[in-house]
């Protein structure tokens, strides 16, 4: 499960760009949350830049890009609707990619991304393939003879195959005596493309492991999700995920779920909900479907892997915790958010695990929802999933802080391109702390997942960043204000490269005629000049548009000259 944004609904905070170059790539060091605005007004701490002491090892394929940092244009958004029943062969999605990976076998090229699409060619053993995209099916989009086709992922890899030694050709004469060679052709050798027989309606297989070999305690604590699992509205969808705990515990290929589920469920269940499963057991990857049965996809090919990843993430994740141990319950909340937005590119071999951000350094919104699941609930919070649709599906999660529920969003938090390429260490704090209307707001829906699980409100806006901070206007007059205050306080660090000036509006109106009165020049002149002769206005980003929604939020760069 991944999940592109579209550009109209991109973050507020960029001039247009591209990826960066690095990502996908882990950082040789880790970046620090640095605190570069005025402390929040909340039980003032000191609190320590988040650190890493552990150096990711992993060179990952990247996945759709995550907000983009854009400048100001008028987009047209593109709606979806959630799919409530099984969808045709033609009906997939295809999150971009950039990753280089190679065949473990000869297998074949397809026009779509299942057997049910003819074949385009076939790759031998070994082949290296320019990987653009993946499927909602879970099949890779390559390059293929300059066009795209799609491969089975259970196929492709990351690791790069020893050089094999070659044999020499057997030598032989025809009948006139002359020696010729003779070579096996391995172009021409294809493989079943998916070895997993389709599983139909009729069939009742029985689970292969009973669900007790495997409490409902013990998988719900190792998935950081006792929480969580206590909302399930009824007790056939806590046994259908017991169920799936128990086969990826045993790193099962298969789990059949028809006795305990309809298929429609089966379908929710793979798409929005499975990652409930998947915290705490960052090895397991995805699921797909497979009649009533989900098939089930994993990082690791042997219990003592899984058990090694799952031993990582633990300490790793207890040492982010312990950093934060002593804060104030939103500061607690504000660190690891910002740790996750500073210690991770977006993109990696462990991109939709919790594994990912945590140990790796890389993910996509799946792995960041879920890193941000784990590491709240660890540090002792209630949390639960939240999932809804950009251009395609996304997640994110709520938190309960001092008896209410806020939204927190650490993939558009964490900005690629634009601001980000100046400065690593910059974080967007649009989405820490908010409430549902503002993400409503910020994306084309949010599910309704109250059929499988209750889903808490939250509709506070007290600990939002901006309020936190005194930069939330109703008015231009109120955004005057707050600029010109953040214009003297930051005119004060003489050695920062860049500082910022942040803004939120209460209403489209008042941000709209702030936006339009202060260009970067006039800008300049009505704040940054009066404060300090030391720095210019560099940038302005946001998300300003006339036909998208938006968060009615916008930043000033000060740069040093």
């Amino acid at each position: 499960m991944k999940f592109k944004r579209i550009a109209a609904l991109m973050l507020a905070l960029m001039m247009a760009a591209t990826v960066l170059s690095s990502c996908g790539q882990v950082e040789d060091e880790p970046l620090e949350p640095v605190e570069t605005q005025a402390p929040i007004t909340q039980a003032p701490e000191t609190t320590p830049a988040p650190t890493t002491t552990e150096t990711p090892t992993t060179t990952a394929p990247v996945t759709t890009a995550p907000p983009t940092t854009t400048a100001a244009t008028t987009t047209e958004a593109t709606t979806t609707t959630e799919a409530t029943t099984k969808k045709s062969k033609d009906d997939y999605t295809v999150e971009a990619m950039t990753a280089t990976m190679y065949t473990t076998q000869s297998l074949n090229v397809r026009k779509g991304p299942s057997t049910d699409f003819g074949k385009l060619g076939a790759l031998a053993e070994g082949d290296e393939v320019k990987v653009t995209g993946r499927a909602s099916t879970g099949w890779y989009q390559i390059e293929f003879k300059g066009g795209t086709g799609f491969v089975s992922n259970l196929y492709v890899t990351n690791e790069k195959p020893a050089p094999k030694t070659t044999k020499a050709p057997a030598v032989t004469t025809n009948s006139s005596g002359e020696e010729q060679e003779e070579f096996n052709d391995e172009e021409t050798e294809e493989f079943d493309d998916n070895p997993v027989q389709t599983q139909t309606q009729t069939q009742t297989p029985a689970p292969s492991l009973p669900a007790e070999n495997l409490t409902l305690s013990q998988w719900t604590k190792d998935n950081a999700c006792e929480y969580m699992a206590g909302l399930f509205t009824d007790q056939k969808y806590i046994d259908a995920l017991t169920r799936v705990a128990q086969a990826v515990v045993n790193l099962e290929p298969m789990v059949y779920l028809g006795d305990l589920i309809s298929s429609d469920e089966v379908y929710d269940i793979a798409g929005k909900i499975i990652h409930i499963v998947g915290t705490g057991y960052c090895y397991f990857d995805r699921a797909r479907i497979n009649g009533s049965s989900l098939e089930l996809l994993y990082y690791v090919g042997s219990k003592s892997e899984a058990q090694n990843m799952q031993s990582q993430l633990e300490s790793k994740a207890a040492k982010i915790i312990d950093k934060c141990s002593g804060y104030s319950d939103y500061n607690k909340v504000k660190y690891i958010y910002e740790y996750l937005c500073k210690n991770t590119v977006y993109g990696g071999a462990y991109a939709g695990s919790t594994y990912g951000p945590i140990v790796d350094g890389g993910a996509t919104c799946l792995g960041y929802a879920k890193a941000t699941f784990y590491l709240l609930s660890k540090a002792g919070f209630d949390v639960v999933y939240d999932v809804g649709e950009d251009e395609q599906m996304h997640a994110w999660v709520k938190v309960k802080i001092g008896g209410k529920w806020y939204n927190v969003d650490t993939t558009w938090g964490d900005p690629q391109g634009g601001v980000t390429e100046k400065d690593p260490s910059y974080c967007n704090y649009d989405f820490l702390c908010v409430t549902d209307s503002y993400i409503r707001n910020t994306r084309v829906m949010v599910y309704d997942l109250s059929k499988y699980y209750s889903m808490p409100s939250a509709t506070s806006n007290d600990l939002n960043w901006y309020v936190q901070n005194g930069y939330y206007c109703d008015t231009v007059a109120d955004g005057e204000a707050a600029a010109k205050k953040q214009a003297a306080e930051n005119a004060k660090d003489t050695t920062t490269k860049y500082t910022y000036i942040r803004l939120q509006f209460s209403s489209e109106k008042a941000f709209r005629e702030f936006y339009d009165k202060y260009g970067i020049k006039a800008f300049h002149n009505a704040f940054i000049s009066p404060a300090t002769s030391a720095r210019k206005g560099a940038s302005r980003y946001s998300d300003y548009s006339s036909e998208t929604k938006h968060t009615n939020s916008v930043t000033y760069s000060m740069e040093l000259r």
